[in-house]
């Protein structure tokens, strides 16, 4: 049996070069066991491995080590499969429906990366005005001639695209990932009946890939405004912001840390959308989250010399970030002020866990009280002021 060094083992199986998780996949199709710990994986087995995994706490591949049974032919095996899956991009499309708080008429077209456009005929449409209304969001991305691989993909850009939209276009929302089930109500007149269904949205004869974007054909063009308008009107359709395509310029240029920051960003914002009807409590906890997830605290941050803890706490910081990135735009707003005072003041007791907003406490006729009716204007304000601030850091960024 040929030994083979650890150096020549990650050079051979492009440790620096390729995404670790579709490497570990990658592994996967030629040796078809794994056993896994918080930071490793071991290949077929901890006690017999071949080759055996090691992470960085968040994320990233450190090390790949060979192991007792490991073959030259092992490694070829899986350096063919790493060359003719994740070396071999394949140009792709994925079209997607995602949805908006008012309907999409017209096209849009981002560079050769992606298009916003009107959902087909054939595609589902609410007859009311408050709902959630379709439209189709297309990607280009490297996909694989291993579907199974190319799926995967799906899952990371063309997601994170969707997601980066939500925070940039209030109103956007992605679908989960996972299927859900819930108790439905089939009201047909008649037959009305509560049914246990998926929620899912299905197009009849829709193409979800394709090798190009689609063109505009006849559709119009999407207004580009430079203040969106709020509130739903009747003949009211989506228009995206004049800067759009600058602020997919400053996304797509981001360095991985700060585009995973911004991501989770936009993922507890559009966390928060989703659990409103749920809890106003987690709905205000999910926005406070939202900027918490851009902070970056000093690696020696400055310490009272009695206590040794640390004198810039979290509320220090998130202050610092709404105060840097969202100031407020008239200094003497007394109302704003204190606004944003409340605002420092609940999210503390709701990450201590001291409180609920009164909206998950009270029942009956509690919206009539004023506690309940001011927290709503609190978390009415709250979610402008920190995705202003988000995107107000983005926009620094150029």
């Amino acid at each position: 049996m040929t030994k083979l060094t650890q150096q020549e083992v990650e050079r051979r199986l492009g440790l620096r070069t390729v995404n670790p998780d579709e490497l570990s996949w990658a592994i996967s199709e030629v040796i078809h066991q794994a056993e896994f710990s918080e930071l490793q994986v071991d290949f077929p087995n901890v006690d017999a491995p071949a080759l055996t995994l090691h992470f960085f706490n968040k994320g990233g591949l450190r090390a790949i080590i060979p192991g007792p049974s490991l073959t030259d032919d092992v490694v070829t095996q899986i350096e063919e499969h790493v060359k003719t899956t994740l070396l071999t991009p394949t140009p792709t499309v994925i079209r997607a429906a995602l949805f908006a708080h008012v309907p999409t008429e017209g096209y849009w077209r981002y560079r050769d990366k992606l298009v916003i456009r009107r959902a087909p005929d054939e595609a589902p449409r609410s007859q009311v005005a408050v709902a959630e209304h379709p439209f189709i969001l297309e990607v280009k991305f490297d996909g694989s001639p291993d579907w199974h691989l190319r799926n995967m993909r799906v899952l990371k850009e063309p997601r994170q695209v969707a997601l980066f939209l939500s925070l940039v276009v209030p109103g956007v929302t992605v679908p989960p990932i996972n299927a859900r089930r819930h108790w439905m109500l089939d009201a047909t007149p008649g037959a009305m009946r509560s049914v246990w269904a998926q929620e899912t949205y299905f197009i009849p004869n829709f193409e979800a890939y394709a090798e190009e974007l689609s063109g505009q054909g006849n559709l119009p063009d999407i207004e580009l405004v430079a203040k969106l308008p709020t509130g739903v009107r009747g003949d009211q359709v989506l228009a995206l912001p004049e800067d759009l395509e600058q602020k997919l310029d400053t996304f797509m240029r981001l360095g991985d840390d700060d585009r995973a920051r911004i991501l989770r960003a936009a993922y507890w914002l559009h966390h928060a959308r989703e659990v409103w009807d749920v809890s106003k409590s987690a709905y205000f906890q999910s926005l406070v989250q939202a900027v918490e997830s851009m902070l970056k605290y000093e690696r020696h941050r400055e310490r009272c010399p009695q206590c040794k803890t640390h004198l810039a706490g979290p509320t220090a910081y998130f202050r610092s970030f709404i105060d840097r990135y969202a100031p407020m735009r008239d200094e003497n707003d007394d109302a704003e002020r204190r606004t944003r005072k409340l605002l420092y003041g609940k999210r503390s007791d709701l990450t201590h866990g001291t409180s609920l907003l009164a909206a998950d406490e009270e029942v009956g006729f509690g919206w009539h009280t004023p506690k309940p009716a001011y927290e709503f204007q609190l978390s009415e304000q709250a979610q402008l002021v920190c995705r202003r601030a988000i995107i107000g850091w983005l926009v620094a960024q150029r």
